[in-house]
């Protein structure tokens, strides 16, 4: 140990221990993903060590950790010992460290055997569904699960786990900025700054706590942890889809039904970047297939109309070539969009494993921060949130769509009417 570049902080000499699991939260400056890979490529350096390191998505092995540890392994003057090659990164004494996303590689995930060590990486976004998978598949004699993140929600899968309900031989620790002696002055500026600005802002990022800032988040104040739950997908009720949909950037689509008079039910949840129109199709029936769903109605938002320079059709149109027939949304003003989401939320159930994702998003949908005028500003940010909360807006306004058609309508109305998909395609089946 005494040959190698080596810095550690107290809170984390108990990663050199055995325990099950080791987990780091806190806020931004704290030196969790730095003290985690020297202490990961350290015990590779001593021991044939295999390393599995995980976030819940992966695109490219650049949205990875293996740069930093490759960086680490520099640091430590242990370029000799370690070859890092494109997708993995090889030690003499066998030690290997792998790198994989939980969501899109199930199969792989659970292909993995051997494995000492799993590092969960931006932990904040695994759902309940990754680490159901992920931690009975780590399952060699003495292997261990440690896990970085930032808490986003205390409705985050992760934090429920490991902070509010920790497992058995769980060593989970609280690291920030202030445990972090080699702190850089850039980041102290932008830490007193933040603080001096928006202090509510300045608990989550910079001392680690849940997002807790009810006055700048629209909906953060209408759903509670006793509405999200497990929800079966009923087989009796048709079930719709509310879509939000990207260009250069995320589509969001909400599934939910509708029992009784009142109650709404989020049955699943779905979001990628960079696809075209026909890959959602594809998830839609593929969905359907899991599922035996029949199929109500599916919203867009207005702008789906729009012909695209060059095919000359609208969205709306190669959706329909493709199978599927949008109902359009109606063009509100954004504020009265929000408030129809406030009055939808409190009849809403969620179901904590499909959902998690777009749950998440939707309660850290905020307004915008006016340093000039400290003040919050009346239009939202426009961030990775903002898909699963427009989703959501166009799903609420749309009432008047799927309401009567999913018991929302006044009593005695008619049958529901459905839309099922075929071999053929999307096709009415009655009324």
């Amino acid at each position: 140990m005494s040959k190698l570049k080596w810095q550690l902080t107290e809170k984390f000499e108990p990663f050199l221990q055995p325990n099950r699991y080791k987990v780091a939260y806190g806020g931004r400056g704290s030196g969790k993903s730095w003290s985690v890979a020297q202490l990961l490529v350290t015990k590779a350096f001593q021991e044939r060590t295999r390393v599995l390191c995980a976030r819940e998505i992966q695109r490219s092995i650049e949205d990875s950790v293996i740069q930093l540890l490759a960086d680490t392994i520099e640091r430590m003057g242990l370029q000799a010992f370690f070859e890092v090659q494109k997708t993995q990164i090889l030690g003499k004494n066998g030690s290997r460290f792998f790198f994989a996303g939980l969501k899109s590689n199930v199969t792989k995930i659970k292909s993995f055997e051997g494995i000492d060590i799993v590092w969960v990486e931006e932990a904040e976004s695994v759902t309940n569904a990754s680490w159901d998978t992920l931690v009975p598949t780590i399952r060699k004699q003495g292997s261990e699960i440690w896990v970085t993140f930032n808490p986003m929600d205390e409705f985050d899968a992760t934090y429920q786990r490991f902070v509010l309900t920790p497992p058995p031989d769980a060593y989970v620790v609280k690291v920030n900025w202030s445990d972090n002696p080699w702190f850089p002055k850039e980041l102290e500026r932008e830490r007193v700054h933040l603080q001096t600005t928006n202090p509510d802002l300045y608990e989550h990022i910079w001392e680690g706590n849940p997002f807790a800032n009810k006055d700048g988040a629209y909906y953060v104040k209408y759903v509670n942890l006793q509405q999200v739950t497990s929800v079966p997908i009923e087989k009796g009720l048709v079930v719709h889809s509310a879509w939000d949909l990207g260009v250069s950037d995320a589509t969001a689509i909400w599934m939910f039904q509708v029992h009784g008079s009142r109650e709404i039910r989020f049955v699943d949840y779905y979001e990628a970047t960079g696809e075209g129109l026909q890959h959602y199709v594809q998830w839609l029936h593929a969905w359907r297939a899991e599922h035996g769903a029949i199929f109500g109605r599916h919203i867009a938002p207005h702008d789906i109309r729009v012909r695209e320079l060059g095919s000359g059709q609208s969205r709306l149109e190669t959706a329909r070539n493709l199978g599927i027939e949008f109902d359009i949304a109606p063009s509100l003003p954004l504020a009265d969009g929000i408030e129809q989401v406030r009055n939808l939320l409190p009849n809403a159930w969620f179901d904590e494993g499909r959902c998690s994702q777009g749950l998440r998003m939707l309660r850290n949908y905020r307004k915008e921060w006016d340093d000039a005028r400290q003040a919050y500003k009346s239009r939202p940010v426009h961030d990775a949130t903002s898909h699963a909360a427009d989703a959501m807006r166009y799903c609420a306004i749309s009432s008047h769509l799927w309401g009567a058609i999913g018991g929302l309508g006044a009593a005695g109305v008619t049958p529901q009417r459905a839309r099922v998909f075929t071999a053929a395609g999307d096709s009415l089946i009655g009324y």
